[in-house]
């Protein structure tokens, strides 16, 4: 078994098994991936042991403006009332983000560069989402990046909600003041009551900076997948043990949850 076989059946085994995986373990196992292209091989071998097919992409640009993914295997949608029940235990925290699905293939850059309104003509519908996260290894992601991008960013699955105007993309891509209000709330407690703001200003700028980038080989984004490119709040930290309520002000809203305990009967206990 390879360096990238092992560290993709330890994440496996960790996210089956809800557990987390200290980096001094990996270290001494010298299982720590050395660069971006071995991270991301980790992450077509865990979907391969995973068994599930790729259902949409997380985006980001790193600090030193790299663009980096990962692949998101668990995506549901909200039903026609606007709910959605996450199916898998173990969240740790929520991300509430602008998303859009793929009209289309998105081939490797190649010899051009794909500007931001090339790309607009790859987008179908524009969504409100959430992400959330869970991670495999015990420092989270205080890790060297590598291993990080490895575990796929934390992604622990995707909540597609209501469909949004596509100029919402235009309200995150100008000027800060006419940012859109977002409420989180659990219960009835506000967990985030702000402006909505994505971290690249552009929702856009990481697909953008993706698809030129050489990592793009041209095999990884679908149409029909979902793309997310970063938080409109930061992490809220979270398990949906409660109704999460989401409303981004005039564009949409909705509700998650996750797995509710079934009450046992009496004939459950006898």
């Amino acid at each position: 078994m390879t360096v990238i076989e092992e560290l993709a059946r330890r994440y496996v085994q960790a996210d089956l098994a809800g557990t987390k995986i200290p980096l001094a373990e990996l270290e001494t196992d010298s299982l720590v991936p050395a660069d971006f292209e071995a991270a991301m091989a980790v992450q077509r071998t865990f979907t391969g042991l995973a068994g599930k097919p790729v259902k949409g992409w997380k985006l980001a640009i790193r600090p030193d403006g790299q663009a980096v993914g990962a692949p998101m295997l668990d995506c549901h949608r909200t039903d026609d009332d606007n709910v959605a029940v996450f199916p898998k235990g173990g969240t740790e925290g929520i991300e509430v983000e602008i998303c859009f699905t793929l009209a289309s293939d998105i081939p490797a850059a190649g010899g051009i560069s794909f500007s931001r309104a090339d790309l607009i003509r790859h987008i179908d519908k524009v969504h409100l989402g959430a992400e959330l996260l869970r991670y495999r290894l015990v420092e989270k992601n205080q890790v060297p990046f590598p291993l990080f991008l490895a575990d796929r960013l934390a992604n622990h699955g995707f909540i597609v909600g209501p469909e949004v105007d596509h100029g919402i993309l235009e309200a995150f891509s100008g000027d800060e003041t006419g940012l859109p209000h977002l409420t989180v709330t659990e219960r009835s407690v506000n967990v985030f009551d702000a402006a909505a703001r994505h971290p690249n200003g552009d929702p856009l700028a990481p697909l953008v900076a993706f698809a030129n980038a050489p990592i793009n080989k041209g095999d990884l984004l679908k149409a029909g997948q979902v793309v997310t490119t970063g938080s409109l709040c930061g992490v809220i930290p979270g398990t949906l043990a409660d109704d999460t309520h989401v409303a981004l002000k005039s564009a949409g809203a909705f509700t998650l949850s996750g797995l509710k305990p079934q009450a046992s009967s009496p004939a459950d206990d006898a």
